[in-house]
């Protein structure tokens, strides 16, 4: 008996039985996205969550993009507490690709800190930074949900180039 293959099919059989929900609820929660992108308007949040349930799962567990989505959402609750109350995240987006797109962009250009990389490639990711007036809270939550040799060092550097200070 092959372990890893009856869990895979059993994997695979589950998501056959909650594909249709699967795809509906995550339509759903685009579509808030959206809203929330175009209306600049962080209330959308609880509405996108909503969507994430899908029976013993979570659709940030199921899928890549929800994933994100979720990361984001807490990106942007948390910057609507800053003192500028402004979602920065949410600004020079347009669609939900857009938004993913994005933060895959903020995840690669931390990737970099992470090597011993020329001065003019560290000067690019400072300016890119700066130029999409990346948050500390997106620095923070980026850092810590994603995969970082060290995550707290890649932060601290992050911090450094656009001129924050460690609290």
């Amino acid at each position: 008996m092959n372990i890893q293959k009856d869990s895979t099919s059993s994997f695979l059989n589950m998501l056959s039985g909650i594909k249709e929900q699967l795809f509906q609820q995550k339509r759903q929660a685009i579509v808030y996205t959206e809203q929330m992108i175009q209306s600049k308007d962080s209330s959308y949040i609880s509405q996108i969550l909503t969507c994430f349930p899908i029976e013993n799962y979570q659709l940030p567990q199921l899928d890549a993009d929800m994933r994100k989505l979720s990361i984001i959402c807490e990106i942007v609750a948390a910057e609507e507490k800053l003192p500028a109350a402004r979602m920065f995240f949410l600004e020079r987006v347009e669609t939900f690709d857009g938004l993913i797109q994005k933060y895959i962009w903020i995840t690669f250009l931390l990737r970099r800190l992470e090597f011993d990389l020329p001065e003019e490639a560290l000067r690019e990711t400072a300016a890119v930074l700066i130029e999409e007036r990346i948050s500390i809270c997106a620095l923070r939550k980026i850092t810590d949900c994603e995969l970082f040799a060290d995550g707290d060092n890649v932060y601290s550097q992050a911090l450094n180039m656009i001129g924050g200070t460690l609290k």
